[in-house]
């Protein structure tokens, strides 16, 4: 038995790697396919205004502990839901430059194309009344 499981081992071998790999990458095209999400698109725009908020109020904090980390993170859900938006009203999303390198002129000309299309990002700060 451990004979006849060794001799097919090279014929086995090759074909559970191709179909494993294709199967890796059938899963990887329908993660990558646009799917209608359940949540409302004021609800994507309140969360993008409530990140982008964030984000600069931490990158104008001064020296606080751990605030690289803090800013990666929040940089990161914001450009999830940035891309999100981008897929629901046809723009091309920010193209990176490394694995988490995504330039600031690319987040810029995204937040544009959105708000040419209804969904400014930017926090709506309430008026204030001149004295």
């Amino acid at each position: 038995m451990v004979l006849i499981a060794m001799l097919a081992l090279p014929v086995v071998l090759p074909r559970l790697s191709r179909w494993v790999r294709s199967e890796c990458e059938q899963i990887a095209e329908q993660r990558r396919t646009v799917r209608p999400s359940l949540v409302p698109i004021e609800r994507v725009g309140a969360d993008l205004r409530r990140l982008r908020a964030q984000l600069e109020a931490r990158e104008n904090r001064p020296g606080a502990t751990g605030k690289g980390l803090k800013m990666r993170a929040v940089r990161t859900a914001y450009l999830q839901v940035l891309t999100d938006a981008c897929r629901r009203l046809d723009v091309r999303p920010p193209e990176q430059r490394g694995q988490l390198d995504f330039p600031m002129a690319e987040i810029y000309r995204v937040e544009v194309e959105l708000r040419r299309r209804g969904l400014d990002v930017r926090p709506q700060f309430p008026q204030q009344r001149a004295a």
